[in-house]
């Protein structure tokens, strides 16, 4: 079995939290997004290494404007951080590969030789704003007042902190002429889709034209994440006018980000060529992570939304042996290559999101259910993994370093990516997912749902899937293994498709634009 516990020992920075993952790309860099999310997996596991994520996130919180234009590292006052590099990590300096990406980096976000601090994320500030919350909620008010020192020297507290990042939210809504959290890169060369799917074909729209990064984006998963910042912020810090915002943008979400017809959540809505705003409709894996807040709480029809939702990310368009994909099975040919938040690719980390979302509705047969595939896909590719290509018809990349090729003709898969390993926030998943198996308590605070139909669906869809167990000894492994589909990744061909898929969706003058993964 693979043994997350190691992992989590090895991406441990003391003092600073978790590294990205061991892999070349990640290994001696801090993610706001990474950390945030894992930090929140290990609240009832780890929760020193959670308080370590919130004060170091802390730490690196926007303090000024940032300009628009070439080098900008797009800090913004409240805002969370994406990615930080550093020269020197205490008195180790860095590996030499890691040197290399800080100094190819600098160049382009705003940092120098010894450090990178990069803010090109939308999504971090609330999932910060959550984490800081739900460590509050099970571990104590006390955390509020625990002190760090911000960039400029300064001393403030984690309850400074939480209310900088609420600042930057609600200034963000303000300016928005849809009143939601939405992105807009400073940098031209900065990362065009500032959300957890940021890849170059990530959002793409069910005509297959690229969602336009020109304009500001409002991706759906945001707003929900805005909302439970808000709500548990007012709760918390006891302050109406959160509450009343809150309450304004789910009311918003609802009305606008909602497609009837397709029973799911729209990913984002864009701005068209007239600058009209326009709904995001390919069929990604983005809406089921709604299921994993608030939202619903509390609303008399959410079987209208939650219901819809759960039969389509645990349909055959989504629903795989390791599993659920990013983009739907059906719209694989959208983007004509396997980029890697699209319908070849299963992540753990937005997997359990989805098995915590299960759980929050109190369909738990049917989130452990995921939660098994989860596991066993780790544990056939022997890691901690970032996440495993699965083709359209179900074969999975357990070999995904193409070190056990048995066949004499392996089908190519055309990617951008090798997926980094271990990955912080797959080794978080689980190893929460462990704890709850063996502890049986909540995942999170919820409250108590006593619909029937929740009972009906989970048991109506759990007769429409395979059962899947958990392995438990190392001949089902072995055995899932050998069943593995015969993959070999074409990084270069993928790459160069990449480039061509970017010129034929949007237009060859944001072909250059590299994906972050891709450097």
């Amino acid at each position: 079995m693979v043994s997350a516990a190691a992992d989590l020992a090895g991406l441990h920075a003391p003092g600073r939290g978790l590294y990205g993952s061991g892999g070349v790309l990640f290994k001696d860099a801090i993610f706001g997004r990474d950390s945030a999310i894992a930090g929140a997996d290990l609240i009832p596991i780890a929760p020193g290494i959670a308080r370590e994520v919130i004060l170091t996130l802390a730490g690196l919180q926007g303090i000024r404007e940032a300009p628009i234009g070439p080098h900008s590292n797009e800090e913004e006052p409240g805002k969370l951080h994406h990615e930080h590099r550093s020269l020197y990590v205490g008195s180790r300096r860095i590996s030499p590969s890691s040197e290399v990406l800080l100094r190819e980096l600098a160049g382009r976000w705003g940092g120098d030789v010894a450090s990178l601090t990069y803010y090109g994320s939308v999504d971090t500030t609330p999932l910060f704003a959550r984490l800081v919350i739900d460590y509050c909620r099970a571990r104590g008010h006390a955390m509020l007042d625990a002190t760090y020192t911000r960039g400029d020297g300064s001393p403030a507290t984690v309850r400074d902190s939480l209310v900088a990042a609420l600042g930057w939210i609600t200034r963000k809504m303000d300016g928005s002429d849809l009143g939601f959290v939405e992105f807009l890169r400073r940098n031209p060369d900065g990362i065009p889709f500032q959300v957890w799917k940021d890849s170059g074909t990530s959002y793409v729209h069910a005509d297959g034209t690229l969602a336009n990064w020109d304009a500001p984006i409002a991706a759906v998963e945001v707003q929900a994440y805005a909302y439970d910042a808000l709500l548990g912020a007012s709760e918390l810090l006891d302050h109406a006018e959160w509450r009343e915002r809150a309450d304004l943008l789910r009311d918003r979400i609802l009305s606008r980000l909602w497609s009837p017809g397709q029973g799911c959540f729209a990913m984002g809505i864009d701005r068209g060529p007239d600058g009209d705003p326009r709904l995001i409709t390919s069929l990604e894996s983005n809406g089921a992570l709604l299921l994993d807040t608030r939202l619903f709480d509390g609303l008399s029809n959410a079987g209208d939304y939650v219901e819809p939702m759960v039969r389509q990310i645990c349909g055959p368009d989504f629903l795989t042996d390791v599993g659920v994909r990013c983009r739907a099975r059906s719209q694989a040919r959208l983007v004509g290559f396997q980029d890697y938040h699209g319908s070849w690719t299963v992540w753990p980390k937005e997997t359990f999101a989805v098995v915590r979302g299960l759980e929050r509705q109190c369909l738990t047969r049917l989130a452990r259910q995921l939660g098994n595939r989860l596991l066993n896909g780790v544990n056939a590719a022997h890691g901690n993994v970032e996440f495993l290509y699965v083709s359209p018809d179900g074969p999975v990349m357990y070999d995904f370093e193409s070190r056990d090729i048995g066949s004499a003709s392996p089908s190519p898969i055309l990617g951008t990516n090798r997926p980094e390993c271990p990955a912080a926030w797959t080794v978080s998943a689980a190893l929460a997912l462990k704890h709850w198996y063996a502890h049986q308590s909540p995942l999170h605070v919820r409250p108590r749902h006593d619909d029937a139909w929740r009972d009906q669906l989970d048991s109506a869809i759990l007769a429409s899937i395979p059962r899947v167990e958990a392995f438990s000894t190392r001949g089902q492994i072995d055995a899932a293994y050998r069943g593995r589909g015969e993959f070999v990744l074409d990084l270069d061909k993928g790459k160069l498709m990449d480039r061509q898929a970017r010129v034929a969706m949007r237009g060859a003058e944001h072909a250059a634009v590299p994906d972050q993964r891709e450097l």
